[in-house]
């Protein structure tokens, strides 16, 4: 059962139980990613989630919605993706506790929030935020980092580390949860490696490692949608056919830049 379908029937029942506070996922036929409007950084890295989306439909035979949903946790279109980003650029004010609420119930009907910390190296103003978040949305969950063998790094793609346009950490960390982990934080910005202007450049550059580090963070990125779509991944049974297919088509493909 993928994710996306469990969602559409966990949020249908709420929406009965919470007098209309959540819609069943999958309105849209579309696969498509919510931006959480807290804070300014849902501004800060324009055309970021297009990209990635663009590589998304490219890459996979996902049927992907190249433009986001920009959602408060009060807007009911919350429940219109599975994966909700929340990318901060600095300082913000704390989340309401009806926002704390209303996304709590949004991961425990199976959604994922993806939280990118897109601030300067040594800045550490949305850190502070964002654990103190994660610690009040799943008290009973600690943060902690995941392992390189994780699932996520393995979900189409097989990686080895989370890129982002800087390496600040060598790992992600995240609340682990009935065999998933509905939050996942990264410190990496991750969504600052996705993002091109009207003539296709690149927004920002990416460091230390140019051109390779940027596409693996599209990997990485890819891995994200993958996880946050399927429900119940088997460790080294996710998508086997087509990791070992893709195997095969990097070692037939003549030498040069791979996906």
């Amino acid at each position: 059962m993928d994710r996306r379908r469990f969602i559409s029937t966990a949020a249908g029942g709420l929406a009965l139980a919470a007098a209309g506070d959540a819609l069943a996922l999958g309105k849209r036929s579309q696969l498509g990613i919510g931006l959480l409007k807290h804070g300014g950084g849902y501004r800060d890295r324009p055309r970021a989630v297009e990209q990635l989306m663009w590589e998304v439909t490219k890459q996979t035979s996902i049927d992907a919605r190249e433009q986001p949903i920009l959602v408060d946790a009060s807007n009911p279109e919350l429940y219109d993706s599975p994966l909700l980003v929340w990318i901060g650029t600095g300082a913000t004010a704390p989340l309401s506790e009806g926002d704390r609420q209303r996304l709590r119930r949004f991961l425990m009907a199976g959604g994922m929030l993806f939280i990118d910390d897109a601030t300067a190296p040594g800045d550490d103003s949305f850190d502070q935020i964002a654990r103190r978040e994660i610690e009040a949305l799943m008290p009973d969950v600690p943060l902690s980092p995941l392992s390189n063998d994780h699932t996520i790094f393995r979900s189409f793609f097989l990686l080895q580390e989370p890129y982002g346009r800087i390496r600040r950490q060598a790992f992600l960390m995240g609340t682990p949860f009935d065999d998933r982990c509905p939050i996942i934080y990264n410190r990496n910005d991750l969504f600052g490696a996705f993002g091109r202007d009207a003539f296709g450049q690149w927004l920002m550059p990416v460091t230390p490692g140019g051109t390779g580090q940027r596409e693996r963070a599209f990997r990485l990125g890819i891995n994200l949608l993958m996880y946050a779509t399927c429900l119940n991944y088997k460790r080294d049974q996710v998508h086997v056919t087509a990791i070992l297919r893709r195997r095969r088509w990097r070692v037939d493909r003549p030498s040069g830049p791979t996906r």
